[in-house]
């Protein structure tokens, strides 16, 4: 049986057709109904093309991060991934290969603590163990981290909402260094455990060289600045969500 229906009208914009594809939005005049092949279909085909939005956002972040940035702050925004899809995206796949591998890189540390007892531990204690427990969980803290360090130490360049997603970019692609990281640490006897927050640091400083494209003293010392910010940043507000967390427990 043949799902697929010729309209005379847009069906998403109510525009009359005379073609294939709608002249105003560009929708294809003959619709299928859908089913699970297509809608899987779709989103690889979109998602993870050798030139599709994923993989040409992935690549530009890993060789020039500030030229994708720019472009996108300056309106070409439909040949790269969107900045929070891209977030959320990469979280996601991670989540999955963390479940599916079953990995758990603070679990040996953390089981000397659940042998003991929390309570006679002080609070600030407690919240450094919540923290480092579910690091993972507070990454959305890290993109507001990034975009807070940028505007301390770039305020006139661009706005708040505009470093943020920046930092949703830049916290995506350490994502995609846990995953990788992970993935090596599963298979193979060696770790980047203990290489990410130094990564965080280099990642971010080289963005900002590359977003302002200025090799300037003055720029370089300010783009270290933001890399150390963006971490401590980060941790604090970890922290203190921590001891929050702890206390409401």
């Amino acid at each position: 049986m043949d799902d697929k229906i010729e309209y005379k009208q847009c069906l998403n914009c109510g525009s009359s057709l005379s073609g294939n594809y709608c002249s105003n939005c560009g929708q294809s005049s003959s619709v299928d109904r859908i089913s699970f092949r297509d809608t899987l279909s779709d989103f690889f085909s979109a998602s993870f093309a050798l030139e599709g939005p994923l993989m040409r956002t992935i690549k530009l972040m890993i060789v020039n991060p500030g030229k994708l940035c720019r472009e996108f702050l300056e309106g070409r925004r439909k040949r790269y991934y969107k900045p929070v899809a891209f977030f959320i995206l990469l979280t996601a796949i991670y989540i999955i290969l963390r479940s599916w591998l079953d990995y758990n890189p603070v679990e040996e540390n953390m089981r000397s603590f659940d042998n003991s007892n929390l309570e006679d531990l002080s609070l600030l204690k407690q919240a450094g163990l919540f923290m480092f427990r579910y690091i993972n969980n507070f990454l959305f803290l890290l993109v507001l981290g990034i975009a807070l360090s940028f505007k301390l130490f770039f305020r006139k360049h661009y706005r708040l909402a505009e470093y943020i997603a920046v930092g949703f970019f830049v916290g995506g692609i350490y994502i995609l260094f846990g995953t990788f990281s992970m993935i090596l640490n599963h298979f193979t006897v060696l770790s980047l455990q203990s290489l990410h927050l130094l990564f965080l640091i280099i990642y971010i400083t080289i963005s900002s060289i590359s977003l302002f494209k200025s090799r300037s003293f003055r720029c370089i010392s300010k783009s270290v600045l933001v890399g150390i910010f963006s971490l401590i940043i980060y941790m604090s507000l970890a922290f203190g969500l921590s001891i929050v967390m702890v206390l409401f427990k």
